[in-house]
This record gives structure tokens, sequence and C-alpha cells, in this order.
């Protein structure tokens, strides 16, 4: 029973651990490298624990599969958490071909309080509108739900950003 219960603390352990490296990568790839180190910190304090408790009897493959486990499981709850906070902006590109309904669907997006520049351009078929909105990722939805309310037919495009600040006087 003693090993079952130490597996299954492995198991918990890993799971916290990955769960917040996961979520340290995030946090260091979106600019917050301080809250980054924090969770780092606590992480490798955990990963030190459990493996110290796989490493106490390396010959029992329970404490392995538990420290395995673990592991896969702190990755798909670290994702889920990640999908779920949503850090980051996307850019959204809208493509349509209708002159009026590109106006009408940047008037809707505009006035839902999202900012968006129109591109004029021609496509294979002839002209195309391009609407590009930098939105927060956790507002992806609503903007989606507003382009297929407005504009079912558009093509939409999203990708992260990376955005970057300039200082000093621009010439």
């Amino acid at each position: 029973m003693n090993i079952i219960i130490a597996a299954l603390s492995i198991f918990l352990l890993r799971l916290l651990d990955q769960t917040l490296g996961t979520l340290r990568l995030l946090y260091v790839n979106k600019g917050r490298p301080g809250l980054g180190a924090i969770l780092g910190f606590v992480e490798s304090a955990i990963w030190v624990v459990a493996i110290s408790r796989v490493i106490q009897d390396l010959n029992d493959p329970l404490l392995i599969f538990g420290y395995a486990l673990g592991f896969a499981a702190g990755t798909i709850v670290g994702s889920y958490i990640e999908s779920s906070i949503a850090i980051g902006d996307v850019v959204v590109r809208i493509f349509t071909s209708e002159t009026d309904e590109s106006v009408k669907l940047s008037n809707e997006l505009r006035d839902a309080g999202f900012g968006v520049t129109v591109i004029n351009g021609e496509g294979m078929q002839g002209e195309v509108s391009i609407l590009w909105c930098v939105t927060p990722r956790k507002k992806l939805k609503k903007v989606i739900n507003l382009v297929e309310k407005v504009c079912p037919e558009a093509y939409l495009t999203t990708e992260p950003t990376s955005p970057t600040k300039l200082t000093g006087n621009r010439k």
C-alpha cells in the first residue's frame, strides 16, 4: 500500500511541476520573465522532491510509471490552463471580396471596441479587402462571431503577435 501512495504522490508532484513548467514558458515567451522565474523556482523545488522519491527506489516500476504519467498529465493540464488564461494578442486577418460587407464589418468591429485597419487590394478574381485586427486572445471568439454574423463567407487567418516597442526618436 505504501508503494501506491508513493506512486500517487510522485504523480501529483509531477503533475503540478509540469503544469507550472508549461505556464513558466508561456509567461517568459509573453514578456513576463519575473513571473516565469517565480514559477520556475517553485517548479524546480517540486521536481527535486519528486525525483528524489523515485530515486529512493529505482527498482519499482510503479514509481517510474507515476513519474512519467504525472509528466504527461501535467503537459495536458498546463496546455488547458494556458488556453484558458489566453495571454497575449493575436492578429486576425479577414479577407472579403465584397466592399460593402467589409465596410459594414469594419464598422461593427470598431463599434465593438476593436481596432481595424482596412487594406484594399486585388485578388485572383478581382477586388478584395483585408481587415487587420489585433486583439487579446481572450476576445478572439468575439471577433470571429462578429465576422460570422456580418460576413459569413469571409476567410479568416490568425497568428500570435510579437509586439516590438520602438524606443527613442524615429526619423
